[in-house]
């Protein structure tokens, strides 16, 4: 019999599914400009349910494998196939089979990366994620499409910024297979250490922010989301190569 407990984390979960589902039934309908910035706030709003499923499952003591596996194959469809399809439908549909392959990165980047999170933290409470999390790098996308349409509604169903989707697009896959630490959603307590602290307040500032300002703050926020794990993380990379060229050679002691 299925437990009570995991009633309200399988929720969330399938909430997550169904709304990657639609996002992808709208972004299908390319006659109408609305349907992209509809899609778009279904993969945001599935994010929303993601990041609490995973919570709410160790506040009740709920997690279980399955209950994992199920949030993964979610996560498949909400952050790796609706967001690709997005944007193809957006814009990459007009650069054929090159278009199709482009859109498909962050099906497989995301996919790759979900495997490899699940083999080697599952289980754990996270507190960083090595690699971009693909429930970031799919609410980066729809965000993108949504700053677009906020500052040049008149232009859409194409994006004023088409340029910057190419790259963009590449990036976002390529850092969800690197070794790069993003951050985790804090626990929401001040009581859990300063880090922990310092994360909170900035959720709450930027949660305070999207209330009042929506899109115009969701796609700087989230790049400034990544660009401060990206710097950190080379600045890392760079401290650990000069401590071991630093580190003096073992003297031999043989004769």
């Amino acid at each position: 019999m299925f437990p009570k407990r995991m009633l309200a984390p399988g929720v969330f979960t399938v909430l997550n599914l169904f709304l990657g589902f639609s996002s992808v039934i709208l972004a299908a309908n390319h006659d109408f400009r609305n349907n992209f910035v509809l899609a778009s706030w279904l993969i945001l709003l599935a994010a929303i349910f993601d990041a609490f499923d995973g919570k709410i499952a160790r506040a009740t003591k709920s997690y279980s494998e399955f209950g994992e596996e199920l949030d993964s194959l979610a996560d498949v469809i909400s952050f790796g196939i609706a967001p690709a399809f997005l944007i193809y439908q957006v814009h990459f549909y007009k650069m054929g089979p090159v278009g199709m392959i482009i859109s498909f990165f962050p099906l497989v980047f995301g996919a790759i990366r979900l495997a490899r999170f699940n083999i080697t933290i599952s289980g754990t409470e996270k507190q960083d994620f090595k690699g971009l999390p693909i429930p970031a790098a799919a609410a980066t996308l729809a965000s993108f499409i949504l700053f677009n349409a906020h500052f040049w509604p008149e232009t859409m169903p194409d994006l004023m910024l088409d340029s910057l989707m190419l790259p963009l697009v590449i990036i976002l896959s390529l850092l969800m297979v690197t070794t790069i630490e993003f951050y985790a959603m804090p626990r929401f307590s001040f009581s859990q250490g300063r880090k922990n602290s310092v994360l909170l307040v900035i959720l709450i500032i930027c949660f305070l922010l999207l209330i009042f300002f929506r899109e115009k703050f969701l796609f700087p926020i989230a790049i400034s989301y990544i660009l401060n794990a990206a710097v950190q993380g080379l600045m890392k990379m760079g401290k650990d190569q000069n401590d071991d060229e630093e580190k003096p050679e073992p003297v031999s002691t043989a004769k």
